[in-house]
């Protein structure tokens, strides 16, 4: 740990709160600037750039810098009485150091930048490594944070290994599993579909909570088909409302898994590979994935979705669990208690009702990095006069006095009563060594 690194560690959770205030208005004065550069190096629209990514940074970083103290600062904490009469003790969390922030190629600014929030809030240095393709968002991070007046040197860019920090947050190790939806006979199906084909295609369909799999009760299964097919086939690679995949790799990649999935007796409703230049797909809707198909068992990035028709809500949960947990699933209904219930079956990191946002909430992001970029921490006080009251002798004073103390936890009628009959003169003999002068 450098010498910024320490003197940022000794200030207050408040002092560090108020850099993250000027970094969120930092986001806010530069905002259409950001938009526009990150929307450009990734072939992304503007306003999804903004709603997904720009946005919620904002949000997240005045929520940490608003509830600083709540969410890290030290609060009073009670030991007993009994062992410790006159020890203060206060609760609170302790840096770790230095802090690795590895970044997500779907997510190049609002993630890594709450990340990186979090882990100034709770007093580390940070080492930040972009994740490849990411650079205009990092630029903008890098230019957020300057613009905050952090020390120099506090945060600085790293190569992906991050060799030599204290702790590492992967944004890209989340949960691999392609996100899932479970759309119910009583949902209302026009918001279903449009709530499955922005999931399915927002970022292209390359951000690690995109929508892959669909799993609609039989009765409504066809309609919703149509549906989607017929409003993904709408949708053109960098017409305005989807944007470009990242590269022809990732092109050839879906290509394969699509390919595959064909060949193992899958049917394609709409979609294909995009022409006149453009690097990506139009949005891709298939039925009849087997569940050995890589679209059905893996995320592979891409405006694709798989729809699945299902006898019931358990046949869904259990299909939407297998093979691996996902980052998102969500469930459409019009019974939300009915819906509640499916959900806690689910093992998903987030489970959206009636919605389903291809990321994980910034808040929660940056909730989950403050636990992982911390260490709780006790820490007690005692008067300089005086001795705790438990240590040597170890006399019949002593002896006496333990087993009072036990005996005064007990929950049966008259049993505390007759301890202090028998222990209460050991127990304040004992208890007086603590302000006893020698």
């Amino acid at each position: 740990m450098g010498p910024v690194t320490r003197l940022w560690a000794q200030l207050r959770v408040g002092d560090r709160a108020r850099y993250l205030e000027k970094a969120s208005q930092g986001v806010v004065d530069e905002f259409d600037d950001t938009c526009a550069a990150i929307a450009a190096a990734g072939r992304q629209p503007t306003v999804e750039i903004a709603s997904l990514e720009v946005i919620p940074a904002i949000d997240a970083l005045r929520w940490l810098s608003e509830g600083a103290k709540r969410l890290l600062g030290a609060h009073r904490f009670a030991l007993p009485r009994a062992l410790h009469p006159l020890t203060r003790a206060s609760a609170g969390h302790a840096p770790v150091g230095v802090v690795g922030v590895r970044g997500e190629a779907g997510a190049p600014f609002g993630l890594p930048l709450c990340a990186i929030g979090a882990a100034l809030l709770g007093g580390n240095g940070v080492v930040f490594a972009p994740a490849e393709g990411a650079s205009a968002g990092a630029e903008r991070i890098l230019r957020v944070l300057g613009r905050a007046g952090l020390p120099e040197g506090l945060v600085a860019l790293g190569d992906p290994s991050l060799e030599g920090c204290d702790a590492v947050l992967d944004l890209d190790a989340g949960p691999s599993g392609g996100d899932a939806m479970i759309v119910l006979a009583d949902a209302r199906l026009d918001r279903a579909i449009g709530g499955a084909l922005w999931a399915a295609c927002a970022g292209a369909g390359e951000r690690a909570g995109s929508l892959k799999r669909v799993f609609v009760e039989r009765e409504v299964f066809e309609e919703f088909v149509s549906g989607l097919a017929g409003a993904a086939s709408a949708l053109e690679p960098g017409s305005g409302e989807l944007g470009e995949m990242s590269s022809d790799g990732a092109c050839n990649a879906l290509q394969a898994a699509v390919d595959e999935a064909l060949g193992l007796g899958a049917l394609m409703r709409c979609g294909g590979r995009a022409g006149g230049g453009a690097v990506g797909f139009a949005p891709l809707v298939l039925t009849d994935v087997p569940a050995a198909a890589r679209l059905r068992r893996e995320r592979v990035g891409g405006p694709v979705v798989c729809v699945t028709a299902v006898a019931d809500p358990v046949e869904a949960a259990a299909l939407a669990n297998s093979p691996q947990r996902c980052l998102g699933a969500s469930i459409w209904s019009a019974d939300r208690r009915h819906a509640v219930r499916i959900a806690r079956e689910l093992e998903a990191r987030v489970v959206w009702g009636n919605d389903h946002v291809p990321a994980l909430p910034l808040r929660q992001a940056a909730a989950d990095a403050l636990e992982d970029c911390g260490r709780a921490q006790l820490i007690t006080w005692e008067p300089s006069s005086g001795r705790p009251p438990w240590r040597y002798p170890y006399d019949d004073a002593a002896d006496l006095a333990a087993r009072t103390v036990a005996a005064l936890h007990s929950r049966r009628d008259g049993e505390r009563e007759q301890a202090v009959r028998e222990g209460g003169k050991a127990v304040v003999r004992v208890l007086g060594r603590a302000v006893w002068r020698p």
